[in-house]
C-alpha cells in the first residue's frame, strides 16, 4: 500500500515508507476490542436466547464482575470507535490532496452504508438487539467531513459532543430509555428492545456518542499515539495515567449505585480513560519483542473482527443460551460468565489465524469488499 505524506498544518504525523508495524498494532487493538466486547455482552444474550440469565452470585462472582465492569464496560466500545476514526483517516487519506480522486469518498461512504445494512440484519435476522455495527455506520457517515481537522481541534469536540451526550442523559442505545418502559426489557425481544431504545432520540444520542469517540481517535491517530509512533515512555505513562484516572471514576461510581439523575455518571467519564489506558497498554507491550509475541494472535482476530462480532452473537443466542443451550438450565454467575466466554474467545482465536493461512480476511469482510465494489 502506497504511503501518503500529508502536511503538518493539517494535523498529520509523516509517515514512513514501512507503514506495517503501525497496521498491525492497529489490528491487534481492533482484535482486543472486538474479543473484550463478549465479555460484556453474553450476559445479556440469555433474554434474546431464552436462557434464564445469572441467578446465583458468590463472593467470587461479585469479583469477576467488578473486574469487568471497571476494565471491559464501555472500554471495548470505545476502542473500536476510536479505531473507526483512525481507520477513516487512513482509508481517505488520498482524498485529502488537492487531486485527490472523488472515487476515495464514495468508497468510503458505501463501504458505511452496507455496514448499516450489516448492523439492521444483525438485528432482524441474528436478533441481537444491541448491535453496534448500524451505529458506527451512521457515526462514520458524518465522519468523513470532518477529517481535515486538526488533532487538538478533533480531540476537543469529540470530548464535548460525548460530555454533552452524558449531560443530556443519552448513552448506547438510549439504555436509561428502556427503563422508562412499560415492559421490562428481560421480557422483550430483539427487535423490541431495539425499538424501545432507539425511538427518539434514543438512536441518535448513541450515534452522537460514537461520533465524539471517533473524533477523539482521529486526534490520536494524528498525534501518533494510536498507531504505536511514540515511544515506550510515552505510552508507559499514557497507560498509567489513564488507567489511574478511570479507575478512580470507576471505583466511585461502583460505591454510589444510584447514579446521578442528571449530569454525567464518572463510570461514563471514566471508560474514556480506561480506553486510553488500554491504548496506552497494548501500543508499550507491542514495542518489546516478547510483548509482541503474545499480541500477534489477536493481529488475526483485528482483521476478522466483523466476522468475529457477529459470530459471537451466534454462539451466544443460538447455542450458549439457546432454550436447548448447554447454560439455560445451570446456575449462573458472573465468574461462569467470564470463564465461558474466555473458553469462546480462544475458540475464536485459533478460527481467525487457521482461517488467514488460506484467505486475506474474514468471511463478512470478503462479502463487504465485494458488495462495496459493486
Amino acid at each position: 500500500m502506497a504511503t501518503v505524506n500529508l502536511t503538518r498544518e493539517e494535523g498529520f504525523v509523516p509517515a514512513p515508507k514501512a507503514p506495517r508495524p503501525r497496521l498491525d498494532v492497529l489490528d491487534v487493538l481492533r482484535g482486543f476490542a472486538i474479543l473484550g466486547i463478549f465479555f460484556i455482552n453474553l450476559p445479556s444474550m440469555d433474554s434474546m436466547g431464552g436462557g434464564i440469565g445469572v441467578t446465583h452470585l458468590s463472593a467470587v462472582d461479585a469479583a469477576a464482575q467488578t473486574f469487568i465492569d471497571l476494565f471491559f464496560e464501555g472500554t471495548q466500545r470505545g476502542m473500536l470507535q476510536m479505531l473507526f476514526g483512525a481507520g477513516m483517516i487512513l482509508l481517505t487519506a488520498k482524498a485529502m490532496l488537492p487531486d485527490g480522486s472523488v472515487s476515495i469518498a464514495d468508497t468510503y461512504l458505501r463501504r458505511n452504508m452496507w455496514l448499516v445494512l450489516f448492523g439492521l440484519l444483525h438485528i432482524f435476522v441474528v436478533r441481537w438487539g444491541y448491535d453496534i455495527l448500524h451505529v458506527y455506520g451512521l457515526a462514520a457517515l458524518f465522519l468523513f467531513t470532518f477529517r481535515k481537522l486538526s488533532a487538538l481541534t478533533a480531540f476537543a469536540l469529540g470530548l464535548s459532543i460525548t460530555f454533552t451526550v452524558q449531560l443530556m442523559g443519552g448513552g448506547i442505545h438510549g439504555a436509561e430509555l428502556l427503563n422508562n418502559t412499560t415492559k421490562p426489557p428481560a421480557e422483550m425481544d430483539a427487535v423490541q428492545m431495539w425499538y424501545e431504545s432507539v425511538k427518539g432520540l434514543g438512536l441518535w444520542s448513541t450515534v452522537a456518542e460514537a461520533f465524539g469517540t471517533m473524533l477523539i481517535g482521529v486526534a490520536l491517530f494524528k498525534w501518533g499515539i494510536i498507531q504505536g509512533l511514540r515511544s515506550g515512555h510515552f505510552y508507559l505513562v499514557l497507560m498509567i495515567l489513564g488507567y489511574s484516572i478511570g479507575l478512580a471514576l470507576r471505583i466511585s461510581a461502583l460505591e454510589n449505585l444510584s447514579p446521578p439523575a442528571m449530569g454525567p455518571n464518572p463510570s461514563e467519564l471514566g471508560r474514556l480513560c480506561m480506553t486510553i489506558g488500554h491504548v496506552g497498554l497494548i501500543n508499550m507491550l507491542w514495542k518489546s519483542q516478547i510483548g509482541a509475541r503474545l499480541l500477534s494472535p489477536f493481529k488475526a482476530a483485528g482483521r476478522t473482527a466483523f466476522t468475529l462480532y457477529v459470530m459471537q452473537s451466534v454462539i451466544g443466542i443460538w447455542i450458549l443460551w439457546a432454550s436447548w443451550g448447554p447454560l439455560t438450565q445451570l446456575k449462573f454467575g458472573a465468574a461462569g460468565g467470564l470463564a465461558t466466554a474466555v473458553l469462546v474467545l480462544a475458540l475464536q482465536v485459533v478460527l481467525a489465524n487457521l482461517w488467514l493461512r488460506k484467505f486475506d480476511g474474514g468471511p463478512l469482510e470478503m462479502l463487504w469488499r465485494r458488495l462495496v465494489r459493486l
